[in-house]
C-alpha cells in the first residue's frame, strides 16, 4: 500500500516540477523586444555656456529622438538629425528652459544611420562654438 501511494506522489510531483521547469524555460526562451540602445551627443564649453548645456540622444527602438535643454543659461537647445550621411537635415529646438525636451520620431531603416548634433541657440542665433560634431548611430543597433 505504502509503496503505491509513493509511487502516485512521486508521479505527481515529478509532473508538477515538468511543468514547472518547462515555463521557465519558456520565459527563458522567449523572444522578447529587442533592447534599446540610447545614443547621445553633448554641446561644446564656448564663452559663457558651459559643456552639456545641451544634449540630443537617439534611442535605437523606435528611432526616438530628443533635444534637451539642460542648463539655465537663458539660451534654447537647437538639435540637428538626418537618416544617412547625405540625408535631410532636421531641426529639433527645445527652448522651454533647463530640464525641458523635445521629441521627435524618425522612421530610419534597420541598416541605416542616424546622424545627430547639437548646438546652445540664443536669440535666434546658433552659438557655433558649443556645437557638437555631427555623429552618426545604427539605426538597428
Amino acid at each position: 500500500m505504502w509503496g503505491a501511494l509513493l509511487s502516485v506522489l512521486r508521479k505527481r510531483l515529478m509532473s508538477v516540477a515538468g511543468v514547472a521547469a518547462a515555463a521557465s524555460a519558456a520565459a527563458v526562451f522567449a523572444a522578447g523586444p529587442a533592447a534599446a540602445q540610447v545614443f547621445d551627443v553633448n554641446t561644446r564649453a564656448s564663452g559663457s555656456y558651459l559643456a552639456f548645456a545641451g544634449s540630443m540622444n537617439f534611442q535605437s527602438v523606435g528611432e526616438h529622438i530628443s533635444t534637451c535643454d539642460n542648463s539655465s543659461d537663458g539660451a534654447g537647445v537647437i538639435g540637428y538629425w538626418k537618416v544617412g550621411s547625405g540625408g535631410t537635415v532636421h531641426p529639433l529646438y527645445a527652448g522651454g528652459g533647463r530640464g525641458t525636451c523635445e521629441r521627435v520620431n524618425a522612421s530610419a531603416g534597420e541598416s541605416s544611420y542616424v546622424y545627430l548634433k547639437v548646438c546652445i541657440r540664443n536669440n535666434g542665433n546658433v552659438i557655433e562654438g558649443t556645437c557638437s560634431a555631427w555623429d552618426s548611430f545604427p539605426a538597428g543597433a
